[in-house]
């Protein structure tokens, strides 16, 4: 089984659309065997018209759960990713999944689908790559660079020693920065990007992914203390660009929250 931490532009991540996350789990199959995805839509050489494009997988060998991301390794236990192009573009725990096609160029695009463990190490072996032919009815404009200076993030939600168990909200002001899901994977753009939510810990292989629960491009984040152990965790809040690199240097708040 080969088994990849990714690279720089091909960080992994969890969250979905602009709202709050919230993993949910599927339904799952048996747990046995190696990690395997498979697309079931779209087929190889599909052409798409839309500005989104809607997935769907298969997948065995382990129990979806986003709850468990950047937690420790668990047989049997993990999420799936979706690149663009060899880009991440965002970490899932369903079955059904929505790609943006914002700011991508028409023509053919490679889509693919991999196996990640809790700490989001990819299982290569288990993956499958899809060409596709974007061609836009009507495209969406593209979006810019920003001329903002000066990005921050504060946690306002919980407080420092709060006390937390199973789901919980961390809720955040953002200034002179503008999160955007839709550009997830995308090229970088001056001014935008989106924010991680980390454990314990930002460093580490793979500048500190290991311990992500998350990200998020609105102002709350949905994220499970399933897989922590009982006492205080640190929580940071982080700002990054579109391909999931923190800004430099780190621009990030943390809180203190004592796990029940």
């Amino acid at each position: 089984m080969a088994i990849v931490f990714l690279g720089l532009p091909f960080l992994l991540v969890a969250c979905g659309g602009g709202q709050a996350t919230s993993p949910p789990a599927s339904a799952s199959p048996a747990v046995s065997g190696p990690m395997v995805t498979k697309f079931v839509t779209p087929k190889d050489g599909a052409t798409v018209t839309g500005n989104s494009l809607d997935v769907q997988i298969a997948f065995s060998g382990f129990r979806l759960s986003c709850a468990q991301a950047g937690k420790p390794v668990v047989a049997g236990v993990g999420h799936y990713h979706i690149e663009l192009d060899h880009a991440l573009v965002n970490m899932y725990c369903t079955e059904k999944a929505t790609v943006s096609m914002q700011n991508v160029a028409p023509g053919q695009h490679t889509l693919t689908v991999l196996p990640a463990m809790n700490n989001h190490m990819e299982v290569e072996e288990g993956k499958q790559s899809i060409t596709l032919n974007y061609q836009p009815a009507q495209p969406l404009p593209a979006i810019a660079a920003s001329t903002a200076t000066k990005p921050s993030i504060k946690i306002l939600t919980p407080h420092a020693g709060d006390k937390v168990s199973g789901t919980f909200t961390i809720t955040v002001a953002i200034s002179n920065f503008n999160p955007s899901c839709d550009l997830f994977g995308k090229a970088d753009l001056a001014g935008y990007g989106h924010w991680h939510v980390n454990v314990d810990s930002m460093s580490g292989p793979m500048m500190g992914m290991g311990t992500m629960l998350g990200m998020a491009c609105s102002n709350s984040f949905q994220g499970s203390t399933e897989g922590l152990t009982p006492g205080t965790h640190s929580f940071f809040a982080l700002l990054v660009d579109n391909q999931h690199a923190p800004l430099m240097p780190d621009i990030f708040d943390k809180v203190d929250l004592v796990v029940q």
